[in-house]
């Protein structure tokens, strides 16, 4: 695609989470066939980039960042439609805001299973080709199997012989072939429509963009298979913040960098290349993971005792050094032995009681340790995530995007900026680091992507209404540009569309609840037009459907009229 090259452009875009977005040939929630309407309306307008949430199989979970494979589609996005099959499941009218993920994609399973009973020969045919050259299919499939069968069980607790992966494949594959190649046709059939999908946007000038999560489930096909890519006994999250006293745990063990690296990173290579088949841009989640990752003991509830990993640490000479024994202070809770006669110092170690007991000649030769090698740490990662992402450059012709959010260390902002990585700028954050105000529009950063909202936020008319002080947001967002107040939901959506438009970011993807002028439901009511709200139950989130049918969203002049008046304004239209 020879316009692809100048991808590098102003260019406005629109997230979705693709279960969301219901077509009228939707087998009751948004599918690959979605993305067809949604491209014609997006052309039309003027947006070039469409943004997809992760789309792979959750399983029994709901949510895309915890699939059971790094590879495998989920079922629940294969178009009945597409297939030629007219079973539908729904009235024209779209009356609850919930999708049924699991009850969905099990009915489709029922109506695929039924035709690739009738058309076995042909269907185990180009499931075995598809097999052949997608051999991560070979160990999805068994996996899938077993997964099913054990529902209340991660695969630790499976049988021991299916513990093994190359026991359980050869099993499997010989014992359950035709149950087996019934997962590899799914597959099969997803990557058909979704690769269709790629060359149809490029056809129309538009882009695709993936999403790569930098984790994996414990309970997926891939730690199962290869469990040394992984170290089980820790777990990732988030250290203690402003947000959260006790920091987040995301339950995803850490990825084992020195492993991978021996395999020259080909785990990695074999997903991108994946990606590629079906995305011309993807967004690389958590990338400050790629450098440095906040790790837990697996059994913690809390992420207070966990550590940057990779970390030197302090040697048990260094102690000896200040003439301090470390084990005193490990039976204080400060620091822990992280590795053989190397400790850690806890976070926030110095507010504990234990250290606040100690004499002040011990606090003086204490502390300045748990500092001793914070250059050298810093040195060592930055080449480390550098040396990562200039990998998965080589291995795919892909853009790559970083979702950079969140506490980011000046080292690794320096290393993305050195990098030309695009990050991304959400207005609602995006602040003067010196007075803690909004900037204006041409402060943004050129090599990024500003946007209202993402998925882990509230849509920004929630923001608007419910979340700080809207009285500083009328005098940024409208006194300050000698605009008239606003007087209606419609108009206040209109401004800060207007400002995320012109921001001098190189890209500017609006989720698509954010661009729902003229919808009451979503204006009026934004919180219950929320995609998910970290730290809550998974079932409680990843099930939103959007109230209007995308034909019937993109039917709105007014709204379309808009739209595109904005994007040439800003200099976006594509």
């Amino acid at each position: 695609m020879e316009s692809f090259r100048n991808v590098k452009k102003r260019r406005a875009g629109v997230l979705v989470s693709l279960p969301s977005i219901i077509s009228e040939h939707s087998f009751e929630c948004g599918d690959i066939y979605s993305l067809y309407p949604l491209c014609d309306w997006a052309k039309d307008v003027g947006f070039s980039i469409i943004q997809l949430l992760p789309l792979n199989d959750t399983g029994f979970g709901y949510s895309p960042y915890s699939a059971i494979s790094a590879f495998a589609i989920d079922p629940l996005y294969i178009s009945l439609h597409k297939l030629g099959f007219n079973s539908k499941s729904r009235k024209r009218e779209i009356r609850f805001l919930q999708n049924h993920p699991i009850r969905i994609r099990n009915l489709k399973l029922e109506i695929i299973r039924k035709y690739y009973t009738e058309n076995q020969k042909e269907a185990m045919s180009e499931a075995t080709y598809f097999l052949e050259k997608h051999h991560w299919c070979f160990s999805y499939a068994a996996f899938r199997l077993l997964y099913e069968e054990f529902t209340d069980k991660g695969w630790w607790e499976w049988p021991k012989e299916y513990q093994d992966p190359n026991f359980a494949k050869e099993y499997i594959f010989s014992k359950r072939r035709e149950d087996a190649l019934f997962w590899v046709y799914l597959q099969k059939i997803a990557y058909d429509q979704l690769s269709e999908v790629k060359t149809y946007y490029e056809d129309m000038g538009l882009y695709l963009k993936g999403d790569m999560p930098i984790l994996t489930s414990r309970n997926s096909c891939d730690v199962w298979e290869h469990p040394e890519f992984f170290i089980m006994d820790l777990q990732a999250g988030a250290p203690p913040d402003d947000f959260s006293k006790t920091g987040q745990t995301w339950g995803f063990p850490v990825l084992n960098w020195e492993v991978l690296e021996k395999t020259n990173y080909s785990w990695w290579k074999d997903r991108l290349s994946y990606l590629e088949h079906f995305f011309h841009l993807y967004r690389i989640d958590h990338v400050i993971g790629m450098y440095r990752i906040w790790s837990i003991p697996s059994a913690d509830a809390t992420a207070l005792h966990g550590w940057f990993h990779p970390q030197f640490g302090i040697a048990k000479d260094e102690f000896q050094k200040e003439g301090l024994n470390p084990k005193e202070f490990e039976s204080l809770g400060l620091i822990h032995e992280f590795k053989p006669d190397h400790y850690i110092f806890y976070w926030d170690f110095w507010k504990e009681a234990g250290y606040q007991n100690l004499p002040e000649e011990t606090k003086a030769r204490l502390y300045p340790l748990s500092e001793l090698h914070i250059k050298e740490e810093e040195k060592h990662w930055k080449e480390s995530g550098e040396k990562i992402l200039e990998i998965f450059e080589s291995f795919s012709s892909m853009i790559p995007c970083a979702e950079d959010l969140g506490s980011v260390p000046s080292f690794i902002r320096d290393s993305l900026f050195e990098r030309e990585m695009i990050g991304i700028d959400v207005v609602r954050w995006t602040r003067s680091f010196t007075t803690g105000e909004f900037i204006g529009e041409e402060s943004y950063r050129k090599n990024a992507i500003s946007v209202l909202s993402t998925h882990d936020t509230s849509l920004v008319m929630d923001w608007w209404k419910n979340e700080g002080d809207e009285e500083s947001k009328l005098q940024f967002f409208f006194d300050r540009l000698d605009k008239k107040r606003p007087e209606s939901d419609d108009e206040i959506l209109l401004g800060l569309l207007e400002f995320v438009f012109k921001t001098s970011s190189l890209f500017s993807v609006q989720l698509f609840q954010d661009l729902a002028l003229g919808v009451p439901s979503v204006l009026e009511n934004p919180e219950k037009h929320r995609i998910n709200l970290p730290g809550t139950a998974d079932r409680s989130n990843w099930t939103y459907r959007f109230p209007i049918l995308i034909e019937d969203f993109a039917s709105d002049f007014k709204r379309n009229l808009a739209l595109r008046k904005l994007l040439i304004d800003s200099g976006r239209n594509s």
